[in-house]
């Protein structure tokens, strides 16, 4: 199986958005915890199970992004 350059390039285009995604995506959960522990006193199920929720945003971001960046660059490209 050949790897293409362009695959190669769109992975890493894909990588660097998935990055920023992740980064968006738990700043807005990171401050919707904070925002309902000020609210209520106590931590939400939200603010309890926010490592788990990172490594799942973590996940889908920096592993789905770069995949679908591959298959999108070497479709394109040909």
């Amino acid at each position: 199986m050949s790897v293409s350059i362009a695959g190669l390039i769109g992975a890493a285009i894909g990588l660097y958005v998935g990055w920023i995604d992740y980064k968006i995506v738990v700043g807005v959960l990171r401050a919707a915890a904070e925002r309902q522990k000020q609210q209520s006193g106590r931590e939400s199920l939200l603010g309890r199970y926010m490592g788990q929720i990172r490594i799942l945003v973590m996940a889908f971001s920096l592993v789905g992004f770069p995949v679908v960046g591959y298959l999108a660059g070497s479709s394109l490209a040909g």
